[in-house]
């Protein structure tokens, strides 16, 4: 392996070990309502969902949905930047993809 590749694959993990993180943190309901008004933890979820490795954009989706399951987060998770937008472009591949790794569960949560 060369440097850049070997570079790659430790950003990719280091990616994939921050969403868990998220994720995990999200799957708890008593945290929901605080990593919402982190001003970091969302718009940091957010940016994994536009993320080119499958895996940190399914860990991303699922941590998004766990904190839509929570309704009073729903209005500022519609309003953060780029939410809606990453989760279209989430669907978009979805649909193209031969694989489908996005959760159908997230959108409607925003729905309701």
């Amino acid at each position: 392996m060369n440097r850049e590749s070997t570079s790659t694959m430790s950003a990719e993990l280091d990616a994939l070990t921050v969403v868990n993180q998220l994720r995990d943190l999200a799957a708890d309901p008593l945290n929901r309502r605080a990593i919402v008004e982190d001003q970091g933890c969302l718009p940091g979820l957010i940016l994994f969902l536009d993320h080119p490795n499958p895996q940190v954009v399914y860990s991303a989706l699922l941590g998004v949905r766990y904190l839509a399951e929570c309704r009073a987060n729903r209005e500022k998770m519609k309003g953060e930047l780029g939410m809606m937008l990453s989760l279209q472009n989430v669907m978009q591949k979805r649909c193209c993809a031969p694989h489908s790794w996005s959760h159908p569960r997230v959108f409607g949560s925003f729905a309701k």
